[in-house]
């Protein structure tokens, strides 16, 4: 028999994101990349993707403490990877889900750097409340090798992106995945990241149930 964790019961609660419409949902487009085509659904969210990439954002209305999350959906076709090993490396930064919280944090873009910053930057600091700032997102990465599962950097692109290897798939399909945090963590917004723009790939991808587990005050 499985066993229950008491204190995530008492003390945590779900939170079911919504999937059905695009309302309180934000679509950012990524300048010389196509963008992916989304579509909402009573079923959720489909997204098609065609040598494309563009994160989905879903602020939340205010912060909240996250102990956990799970998601609910299915691919219709792996990242055809000549080597899975070799993926997250550059040209082969691909990933058929990535699931983002946003962090709550106190850096914050002072005007000079506003005038520079790219405009994935801007929206993010832009889901900060206001007197607030930014620690970080932190992604959880769907992967397509075992070897690489629970690995973790700093993306070498830019050390507001953290990432973590939590899941592995290995064939096209349903997928469930859940995660849990030792510790909660302060969260502002979900970001929702499926690319195929370095490798050339298409697929689709459709994402029927995502939840957060909650702490309560």
């Amino acid at each position: 028999m499985k066993s229950i964790d008491i204190r995530k019961i008492v003390f945590s609660a779900a939170f079911v994101v919504p999937l059905k419409s695009a309302d309180g949902w934000q679509n950012l487009n990524f300048s010389k990349i196509p963008s992916n085509q989304v579509e909402f659904s009573e079923k959720g969210i489909k997204v098609e993707v065609k040598e494309s990439a563009s994160p989905l954002i879903y602020p939340l209305q205010s912060p909240k403490q996250v102990l956990g999350l799970k998601v609910k959906g299915k691919v219709s076709h792996l990242i055809p990877f000549k080597n899975p090993l070799k993926q997250g490396e550059k040209g082969l930064d691909d990933c058929v889900l990535r699931v983002g919280l946003v962090i709550l944090g106190d850096k914050k873009l002072n005007w000079a750097s506003k005038m520079v910053a790219a405009d994935w930057v801007k929206k993010l600091y832009s889901l900060a409340p206001e007197e607030s700032g930014i620690d970080h997102i932190y992604f959880l990465n769907l992967v397509q090798s075992e070897a690489l599962k629970g690995k973790e950097r700093t993306h070498p692109l830019s050390e507001l992106i953290k990432e973590k290897n939590e899941w592995v798939i290995q064939g096209a399909g349903e997928f469930e995945l859940s995660a849990d945090f030792l510790k909660a963590k302060n969260v502002v917004a979900l970001w929702i990241s499926i690319d195929g723009d370095d490798t050339g790939s298409q697929y689709k991808v459709d994402i029927s149930n995502i939840e957060l587990q909650l702490k309560l005050p």
